[in-house]
């Protein structure tokens, strides 16, 4: 009997057959969420979590025996194969009865179909092949992909399956270096003359002692139809909402001088808010300008030694009306350390973090800012006492498929964008924020050298 299982890093559960309950008397119900090492025997605890260990580290199937104690307390012997997956993120497994192979016994027939029960509960295309390029097996996810029907792919050569740039009768590393530990982006024809676009990618693996390559095929289609939505509406947000803005945005500031007529007091208030408003919808969309540029390769850095006290009090010198307008006090410390950064694009870092923390801090309060040296980086902290977010809102935070709830802080996109510069310049940045109890926005930077 083989029960198939995944787990996370930690050990839990996160799927397992339903023959659990034949195997061991526990139903797969009460076993997803807890920990495999629950229903171990304590003797072999200690080596299955060195295996576990050694099959994540060294990416290969690894065998190991453990015996399960089962509900009734019965104890029974397993022989258990481990292969830690990257795409799921999981440790995916087979226990089997105990049974040893018999001396006779060819250890690549075992360890080639542990491996096949680990393929086909993966719902990604996946093959093995041997090192002369030749497919030895695919599992339904990647047939059904390729739309083989009762073909199937064995026996065929990766390149007549996958336009690869390989040299006809080489083989081996010499053959597909291109590709191992690599992810290539590709279009291939399905057996029904349908062209999808995939990414491909090749790893070593050694299954019985023999050396082979496990290949992965993910389709992307959506990905690709995300992206080609993502840049219309990227142009419209460029045509038909900056332009117009930074128009609407010239015309105000003509009027605040007087170029259309005299404002009395209450109209120049109004004015200027309008202008603040409109200042701060063009922040936003450069932002979503920036991340867009960021994540397709055409962001460009020119990078110098900065005094990164001089940027930060400029970037305050550019807030004073908004710091004024609600009486806000402001701290700055820290001694003068050079950075090697983009100046135009640390401002923009810099001026992002600023407007979060005077559109969040309270009517009076205090905003610190904070700069400390930490080796080879500088580190910049700007911290303020405004509502502050809870654990679900700092996790949205950063991700871009999410967004903060309004009570929180950060602004929608520009904390992102701002995060991505600052790890472009081989910085990081993040949060330290408790509900009730403000936050600290933080990023560290490389100093320049002496």
């Amino acid at each position: 009997m083989e029960v198939i299982a995944s787990v996370d890093g930690n050990g839990k559960v996160l799927s397992i057959s339903q023959n659990s309950f034949e195997a061991w008397k526990l139903s797969a119900d009460e076993l997803v969420g807890r920990s495999i090492f629950d229903i171990l025997y304590p003797e072999d605890m200690m080596s299955a979590q060195q295996a576990l260990l050694s099959a994540t580290f060294m990416k290969q199937p690894t065998q190991f025996e453990c015996r399960v104690v089962r509900r009734d307390s019965i104890v029974v012997p397993m022989y258990w194969t481990a292969q830690w997956s990257d795409m799921d993120n999981a440790m995916l497994m087979v226990a089997q009865d105990h049974i040893k192979p018999k001396s006779g016994d060819d250890p690549y027939k075992e360890a080639r179909e542990t491996m096949r029960f680990l393929m086909e509960s993966i719902p990604m295309g996946l093959f093995l092949a041997s090192v002369d390029g030749k497919i030895d097996f695919a599992n339904k996810f990647l047939e059904n992909l390729m739309e083989t029907g009762a073909l199937g792919l064995s026996e065929r050569l990766i390149r007549t399956v996958f336009p690869m740039d390989v040299r006809v009768g080489a083989s081996g590393d010499s053959a597909f270096a291109a590709y191992i530990d690599k992810k290539t982006q590709m279009r291939v024809l399905t057996a029904k003359e349908r062209e999808i676009p995939i990414e491909f990618s090749l790893k070593r693996v050694n299954i019985g002692g023999l050396p082979m390559y496990l290949g992965t095929v993910i389709n992307t289609t959506e990905r690709f139809e995300l992206q080609r939505m993502r840049q219309k509406f990227i142009d419209s947000v460029q045509v038909q909402l900056k332009a117009p803005l930074a128009a609407i945005m010239m015309h105000i500031e003509l009027t605040l001088e007087g170029v259309h007529g005299n404002l009395n007091e209450q109209g120049k208030r109004r004015a200027e808010t309008i202008l603040k408003d409109i200042h701060e919808m063009l922040a936003a969309i450069e932002s979503i300008l920036e991340v867009n540029k960021l994540q397709s390769g055409t962001f460009a850095l020119d990078v110098a030694p900065n005094n990164i006290m001089a940027l930060l009090q400029q970037a305050l010198m550019a807030m004073l009306y908004e710091i004024r307008e609600k009486e806000l006090v402001l701290e700055i410390n820290g001694p003068e350390l050079a950075v090697m950064v983009d100046e135009e694009k640390l401002m923009t870092v810099v001026m992002t973090l600023f407007a979060n923390a005077v559109r969040f801090s309270p009517q009076g309060s205090k905003v610190r800012v904070q700069v400390i040296d930490v080796g080879n980086k500088a580190r910049v902290e700007i911290i303020d006492r405004g509502p502050g977010m809870t654990e679900d809102q700092k996790d949205a935070l950063f991700d871009p498929l999410r967004q903060p709830t309004v009570t929180g802080e950060g602004g929608a996109g520009t904390i992102l964008a701002a995060r991505q510069i600052v790890e472009k310049h081989g910085g990081n940045m993040g949060v330290i924020s408790h509900q009730g109890a403000g936050s600290n926005f933080w990023f560290e930077l490389p100093k320049a050298p002496d």
